[in-house]
């Protein structure tokens, strides 16, 4: 069994880590801001670093809608060559004003850059907002947190989002330095829409400063980050969201996890998760800790998990399911169980099983009563 133990916190510890925000390059990539409003204008950059020429469609998404068929061109960049889009939104899409973001899709991985610049003269100043490669964004059941947020006299903030294919929903706390909470909001995107709004219009935040916007994804997946702008300088500053291990994962796939007791005897199981929901919960179940004196009162190994009804939600599983496998067939008795389990940035799972056994005949009527609790941990499988 410590075998078992040992093997499953190595899962835990090899399992995929996130990339570099760092302008990393992809074939499906978001510019989660962009707009032309005067005195604004956008210049894109994409950059082609392989060895071969690539087709690159760069897409209109328009602000506030849902873009299914957006305005799009396509561009074939050559090999170490970049694309050069100055005002791009009036010189390429012949829009005089707008408000969205870019999609860039290529054959080959590329790299995506922006910048938002005010002209005065010879004189500019402004901000970037990198590409971000759809695989990075914020997955269903992953957070992103967005640090130096304000809005007082001297600043002023705004939120921006741009959603995937699928929409999201995403679930919005402001948080003050010492970690309390200023106000919440829930915000629903349709398929790739971008948003921007000031955060006090966003939520009742009142004046505050330098909190951070903690943004977990409850569906579909989305890129978010804000911009902070001085007030008497209009001189902005992107803050971009932090990448945790969901941005490179979704929350499906098979989890593997050990149920230990307070000795550290484990046994184990398998989590499986399509479609954002459980598919399959199987495990061996033991309770040496149901003790008569010194003894184990019950030393059977059970397989369970057959009584979970399927599929059955995430937010059931981590507020607590409970269900009965019947093992009378085997003449024995019955074990219901209440599993938590939670998974954190798509990759751990951490949890407690309570069991409580009925109906056990004479002999192994230690098996009837309340167990101790046991705790799960463990970690999803790499995919091959």
């Amino acid at each position: 069994m410590r075998n078992l133990v040992y093997f499953l916190l190595c899962l835990a510890l090899i399992a995929p880590a996130a990339t570099a925000p760092a302008l990393t390059p992809g074939t499906d990539v978001l510019v989660p801001a962009a707009g032309r409003v005067c005195p604004w204008i956008t210049d894109l950059y994409i950059m082609n670093p392989g060895a071969e020429p690539t087709t690159v469609t760069v897409a209109w998404l328009i602000r506030g809608q849902a873009n299914p068929d957006p305005l799009d061109l396509t561009f074939t960049v050559g090999p170490g060559e970049t694309l050069t889009l100055p005002d791009v939104i009036l010189g390429e899409f012949g829009q005089i004003t707008g408000d969205g973001a870019f999609r860039v899709t290529a054959d080959i991985e590329v790299v995506v850059n922006s910048r938002i610049y005010s002209a005065d003269g010879s004189e500019t100043f402004g901000q970037g907002f990198e590409g971000t490669p759809m695989g990075l964004a914020t997955a269903s059941g992953g957070r992103t947190d967005v640090v130096g947020l304000s809005s007082n006299s001297q600043f002023r903030t705004n939120v921006y989002a741009c959603a995937g294919p699928d929409g999201a929903t995403l679930d919005m706390v402001l948080v003050a330095p010492n970690g309390t909470e200023i106000a919440t909001k829930t915000k629903t995107l349709q398929a790739w829409m971008p948003y921007l709004k000031r955060i006090d219009q966003l939520m009742a935040s009142g004046d505050f400063d330098d909190g951070t916007l903690r943004v977990t994804v409850r569906d579909g997946s989305a890129v978010v980050g804000a911009s902070k702008v001085d007030s008497a300088s209009s001189d902005p500053t992107t803050l971009e969201g932090s990448m945790s291990a969901s941005g490179t994962t979704d929350v499906n796939g098979i989890y593997q996890f050990a149920i230990y007791d307070s000795e550290s005897f484990s046994t184990g199981g398998n989590l499986i998760i399509e479609d954002g929901a459980v598919e399959a919960l199987a495990g061996t179940y033991t309770n040496w800790d149901k003790l008569d004196g010194t003894i184990s009162e019950c030393t059977w190994l059970f397989k369970f998990g057959w009584g979970l009804a399927i599929p059955t939600s995430l937010k059931d599983l981590e507020d607590g399911v409970t269900f009965s496998d019947d093992h009378s067939n085997f003449g024995l008795g019955v074990l219901t169980y209440t599993v938590v389990m939670e998974i954190r940035d798509n990759l751990y799972v951490t949890g407690t099983i309570d069991a409580v056994g009925s109906e056990f005949p004479a002999g192994d009527d230690g098996c009837n009563g309340t167990f101790p609790q046991l705790v799960i941990y463990g970690g999803k499988m790499p995919v091959e």
